[in-house]
C-alpha cells in the first residue's frame, strides 16, 4: 500500500467515524470531548456580550482542498461517503458582539468582531443559539500572516459560546480563577 492509499485510508476512517457522532453532520473528529470550561484560561479577553451578527466564511481554497478530497475518495470508491460529505458547510463564522460586561482581560472594547472555526465542522448557517452569549477571545494570526481575533474553542467539543446566565457566568469565572491558580503555584483553593 503506497503512501497516499495508507493517508486516504486513516482520512476515511477518521470521517467514517465523525459520520457515527449524533450531531447529523460530518466532522473532523474522531471522537468528541465533554466540554471543559477551563479552556477559557486560553482567552486573552472573556466577555459577556450581546450576538449582533452571524455570517458564514466559505474560504475559495479551502472549499477547492474539500472539493478535491470528495473527488479523490469518490474514484476509490468511496461514492456514498463523498455524498454525504458533500453538503456545503461554512469554513468559519464571522460574529459581532456587543460587549455588556468584560468578565477578565483587556482591552474593554465595546464590541468585538470575531472569527469563529469549531473544528467540527458544524457549525450552523445560522445562529439559533441565545442572543445573550459568553466568549473568550483570542488574538490569532491567519495562514496569510495577518492578525485577527478569535473566538476561543477547544477543540473537538461542543461549542464555547454559552449563553449568558448566571451559572454559565459562575463557572466561567470558576474555571478562569482555578487555572490561574495553578499557573501561579497554588493548589489549594
Amino acid at each position: 500500500m503506497n503512501r497516499v492509499s495508507k493517508l486516504s485510508a486513516v482520512l476515511l476512517n477518521s470521517v467514517f467515524l465523525g459520520l457515527l457522532l449524533p450531531s447529523g453532520k460530518a466532522t473532523a473528529c474522531a471522537t468528541m470531548h465533554d466540554l471543559d470550561l477551563n479552556y477559557f484560561s486560553n482567552a486573552q479577553v472573556v466577555v459577556r456580550a450581546r450576538m449582533i451578527s452571524y455570517q458564514p466564511v466559505f474560504d475559495p481554497e479551502l472549499q477547492k482542498r474539500r472539493r478535491d478530497f470528495l473527488e479523490a475518495i469518490s474514484k476509490e470508491g468511496s461514492g456514498r461517503l463523498a455524498d454525504k460529505l458533500s453538503d456545503r458547510s461554512a469554513d468559519s463564522i464571522r460574529i459581532k458582539l456587543e460587549v455588556v460586561e468584560t468578565i477578565s482581560g483587556d482591552p474593554r472594547l465595546h464590541s468585538w468582531e470575531a472569527n469563529w472555526v469549531h473544528s467540527t465542522f458544524g457549525m450552523a448557517e445560522q445562529w439559533t443559539g441565545p442572543q445573550n452569549v459568553i466568549v473568550g477571545l483570542r488574538a490569532a494570526i491567519d495562514r496569510h500572516g495577518m492578525p485577527f481575533v478569535q473566538v476561543v474553542q477547544q477543540p473537538c467539543a461542543p461549542t464555547m459560546i454559552l449563553g449568558d446566565n448566571p451559572e454559565n457566568r459562575k463557572a466561567v469565572i470558576d474555571a478562569i480563577a482555578a487555572q490561574s491558580r495553578r499557573r501561579a503555584g497554588y493548589v489549594f483553593q
